[in-house]
């Protein structure tokens, strides 16, 4: 007997699902890999900084820009569903802000709750600030994810109204800025977080418009490799890093060229990935994913403090990074990781739901801005200095307060007697 599927929506994409759930594990697997420790006393770096083959990998490995894709597919998604509704766009960035943030909170709690822990073992305060330092990392897609949820109602009114000229003008801004912070020294290459990403989640715009699938194939495949051919006059004839990692901190013009190549390749390949996500299992296991996919994301920085912590602990060493037995031990390595994350996926969502549910009290768009502001400035500090830094708490307790006031709402009268949704 065949296996029923479930009901689709009408504006949902199993395409989009699919890759956020195959991009979801290649992120964990990378930070797993780069955690390096070693030394005497041990401290923690990128183990995979000197590996010179992640270098050519990353050209295809580097799959931020398609998170960042699906992410203005589904955002422009949601914001076209509540607008039509009567939505305004402080509920839509009520919204959006609140389902980000709440996951983060005890997330750093609970990397805050390993690293006491490991002092009250015994662990060298220099290994905890080098090892807490690693396990924030993560939290820069969290900032920038919140800052351009923040742009979609501004930006599809862009798209919807003078969408070829939004792109350019973003591509050129990004452009721009890259050269004169690189051939003119002019401080402001920290922009291009805003530019660059706002770009590549407006390529998510056109996928959800079916743009790009209404070309023809071929020429998908010209675009592509002309992308690619771009990246390598820029590595090859201007001198920037081959290393899409290197490119990542602050963005370059060559993160927004791969995010044309990876929107392109993506298009090409979505009917095939629209036909295999049908497969029961493979849709069973592209729910499962889409429904931990944030826990996975912010909870497997806990994941490796404990299995670290359990080294300590037991004594385990830790092989030099990049050496056989370094290589060796990385499969138990990252199963024990596994195993420890998908405990964790059974506990973290029976927390979260202990989350009060937000008010029917309508909030103005200044006010869920300013929350949203509140939420970057929070997850920025720690992301910028640490967890093991004097400030910390007040950074969390900001978050704790923007979230309080993203599920109250207001300031203003409540809209009825029930609850938001």
């Amino acid at each position: 007997m065949a296996t029923k599927l479930p009901r689709i929506p009408p504006d949902r994409d199993l395409s989009i699902d699919a890759v956020r759930a195959l991009c979801l594990p290649i992120v964990v697997l990378l930070h797993a890999l780069q955690m390096g420790i070693s030394g005497d006393p041990p401290r923690a770096s990128n183990a995979l900084a000197h590996w010179q083959p992640l270098v050519w990998i990353t050209w295809v490995g580097m799959i931020m820009p398609t998170f960042f894709i699906a992410g203005g597919f589904a955002g422009i998604t949601t914001w076209r569903r509540l607008r039509g509704r009567g939505g305004t766009a402080g509920e839509y960035l009520r919204v959006r802000a609140l389902r980000l943030a709440r996951p983060v909170l005890p997330a750093m709690l609970g990397v805050l709750a390993v690293l006491g822990a490991m002092a009250l073992c015994g662990a060298e305060a220099e290994f905890l600030r080098t090892f807490a330092f690693r396990l924030a990392e993560p939290l820069w897609f969290i900032a920038v994810y919140a800052i351009c949820t923040a742009f979609v109602p501004l930006m599809a009114k862009l798209h919807r109204i003078a969408a070829w000229p939004t792109y350019f003008g973003l591509a050129g801004a990004a452009v721009a800025i890259d050269l004169l912070s690189r051939f003119a020294d002019v401080p402001i290459a920290a922009l291009n977080w805003l530019f660059v990403w706002l770009f590549v989640q407006q390529l998510g715009f056109g996928v959800r418009d079916g743009w790009y699938a209404k070309r023809p194939r071929p020429l998908l495949v010209v675009l592509a490799v002309t992308a690619y051919g771009l990246m390598c006059v820029a590595v090859f004839g201007m001198g920037y890093s081959p290393d899409m990692l290197v490119n990542l901190n602050p963005p370059t013009v060559l993160l927004l060229l791969l995010g044309l190549a990876q929107v392109y390749l993506f298009t090409l390949l979505q009917p095939t990935i629209r036909a295999v996500v049908r497969r029961p299992r493979v849709m069973l296991v592209v729910g499962a994913l889409g429904v931990f996919g944030m826990t996975i994301y912010l909870w497997h920085t806990v994941a490796m403090g404990i299995v670290v912590g359990a080294q300590l602990a037991l004594g385990v060493p830790f092989p030099e990074p990049l050496s056989a037995a370094w290589w060796l031990t990385r499969v138990p390595w990252i199963l024990a990781i596994g195993a420890v994350l998908a405990l964790l996926c059974t506990v973290v969502p029976r927390i979260e739901r202990l989350w009060p549910r937000e008010r029917d009290r309508r909030m103005p768009l200044w006010a869920a801005v300013l929350a949203t502001a509140a939420i970057v400035a929070s997850v920025g500090w720690v992301l910028t200095r640490g967890y093991l830094v004097p400030g910390t708490a007040g950074a969390i307790a900001l978050l704790a307060l923007a979230i309080a006031w993203l599920t109250a709402g207001g300031p203003g009268r409540r809209a009825s007697g029930r609850t938001f949704r």
